[in-house]
This record gives structure tokens, sequence and C-alpha cells, in this order.
């Protein structure tokens, strides 16, 4: 378990508009030291009867979901998903905690956490409710800016950079002669052969790519080739109470700007609804009828950069390394 600092929610707009102009990407580490905020800590809106811990939001994610969950080279956890459940905490007034976990069931039932971030369909219990999905995911077209409108035709001839043994392969050979895929090992290889013009797209997941393309002026995001999957917070079915007021206090941050801001740091431009992102000509069930077999993402994830929020601006500063499809896959961290 890790405890997380608390965090203004009233700064975090602020501190995340820094990240955006200033390339720096973990708004959760640009917070003020505890002792300089705590006169303005919000009242906390949720009564310890309700939670796992007193005065503490603990929250379960999958800490191998990079870019959505990452692991510092202190330990400290980064990423999208980390800095929305601080966020959401400081809005409660609530201190911050995190366990690891795969999938919700089993520590929000054993009373582990109050709630997941990270639920998928693939997640849908009885005893499990999954509240708005507070992010997309699908497998993703990256090139040279300006390459926004995209058909299956022009990708018919086009080269591809992708993660070998991935499920994301799988889905590029339903556009793109095998000729014409360059397998690497990770998706920084992928991006490295853009860069070096060896390639003319990178396939990938779009949260993976979008994290690596901020770093990347001449390099934007082009459409999807799969259905979109969307993950939400999941809570116990019973948790009525408290299920309401996280999911209040998430729509108050969707109104006010701040999740907005949280996704531009961490993915840059990548649209938040990726529904109607789909490249014209593609089908999605493609790669399905293709009969093709290849390992999950998470078989062969290499090892991702460390995740430093004043490096990861820089081209070669933090980048994620493998491929999390969104359909089986995760990306795992550390130092190459």
């Amino acid at each position: 378990m890790v405890r997380g600092k608390q965090v203004l929610g009233r700064m975090l707009v602020a501190a995340c508009a820094m990240a955006i102009t200033g390339g720096i990407t973990g708004c959760s580490l640009l917070t003020p030291p505890l002792s300089d905020a705590q006169d303005a800590t919000a009242r906390q809106a949720i009564d310890d009867s309700l939670l796992v811990r007193s005065g503490t939001l603990t929250v379960a994610l999958d800490t191998r979901n990079a870019p959505q969950v990452m692991t510092g080279t202190e330990g400290d956890l980064q990423g999208y998903a980390v800095d929305l459940a601080c966020a959401l905490a400081s809005r409660l007034g609530l201190d911050v905690s995190f366990v690891s976990a795969t999938s919700p069931e089993s520590p929000l039932a054993d009373g582990e956490a109050d709630l997941y971030i990270g639920a998928s369909s693939d997640d849908d219990a009885a005893s499990i409710t999954i509240m708005d999905g507070y992010l997309e995911n699908a497998t993703a077209v990256f090139g040279a800016a300006g390459d926004a409108a995209l058909t299956a035709s022009a990708l018919a001839d086009a080269t591809f950079a992708v993660q070998g043994g991935s499920a994301t392969e799988e889905v590029v050979y339903s556009v793109a002669s095998p000729s014409n895929v360059r397998t690497c090992n990770n998706v920084n290889e992928c991006f490295d052969a853009l860069a070096a013009g060896e390639v003319d797209y990178v396939a990938c997941d779009a949260t993976a790519g979008a994290y690596l393309a901020r770093a990347q002026s001449e390099v934007s995001f082009c459409g999807t080739l799969s259905n979109v999957d969307s993950y939400g917070i999941a809570f116990m079915s019973r948790a009525t109470e408290l299920a309401n007021e996280v999911m209040s206090a998430f729509a108050q941050m969707e109104n006010d700007g701040t999740i907005d801001a949280l996704r531009q740091a961490w993915y840059g431009d990548l649209p938040a609804d990726l529904e109607g992102q789909l490249i014209e000509g593609v089908d999605p069930a493609a790669a399905a009828d293709q009969g093709l077999t290849f390992a999950s993402d998470a078989d062969d994830a290499a090892a991702a950069d460390d995740a430093s929020a004043d490096d990861a601006a820089a081209t070669d500063g933090t980048q994620a390394d493998a491929d999390a499809s969104s359909t089986s896959g995760s990306i795992s961290t550390g130092t190459l």
C-alpha cells in the first residue's frame, strides 16, 4: 500500500496547466507540501463509517497498467489514474492511499479498498457496480502531424512499426501486408523507427501512443483501428452512498476543467471521446476473422524509462515501453 499526499483541488488545475505548458507530466509531483496546504484543506465530505480507513480514500488500481499507472524511481506511483485518485480525494477532503490489484472484485470484497479505478466490462459482476467511464482506449495509429484524414486504402501500402507478439500486431495485419509491418521489442522502439523515417506509422494503444507523442511535436494521433474500450470506477454494489459522493466529486471536476487538465497533461491532444475516430474503411472485426493468434502484450512487455515528471516531456525522457493493448495487455515499468 502506498500512501499519497493530500492534493488541493483548487491548485490541481493550475499545476496541470503548468505541466502542459512546461512539458511536465506528473501533476501529483507538483503538489505543495501538506504543511503548506493544511489550512485550505476541504472539509471531509464522506463519513468515516463508509471508508476502509478513517479520513482516507483507499484506491485499488493495476500498477502494471502504464501510462495510466507507473512506478517512479522512488517507488511512488504516477500516472493519469493516480492523479485522478488524488484529485478525487482532495475534492472530498480526504487523504489518499493505493492498493495494487489487477481487478476490482477481490480488493473491494475483502475490504482492502473503497473503490477501483480502471474497471472494464470484463470486470462486471453482481457484487460490483462500475460507474461512468473516465477513460477510453483503442488500438490507434500515430504518424506525421497532418495525417489525420487517413483511410484504410491509404494504409494498405503504408509501413508500420508495432510491438512484436502484441494483440495490436494482430489488428495491424487486418489493414497492412505482413511485409509492410516491422516488429519492435516495445513501443519506444516503434516511435524511434517513426522518428528515423523507417516506417510511416506506429500502431499501439491510444493512451500509450499519446503519452509518447507529447514529446514529439511532429507526431500526432491519426485514428483508431479497433472498437473502443471504456474504463470506469468500480464500487461494491451495496456502497451506494460512497459511490454517489465520489461520482458527484468526479462530475464537479468534469465541469470545472480538472479532468480535461489531467487528461491533457498525460495524453496531450488525444480525443477524450474515441468513438467516431475509427479510420474510414477499417473493419474492427477483420483481425478476428483472420484467426491470427498472438501472445498478450503483457507477455513481452518491456521495461519503460523511469516515470520522472521533470524528464517526461524531453524526447529521450520518460516513455511507456510496451503496448498496453486494449484487449489484453499492460505496460510494465522500470529502467531500461
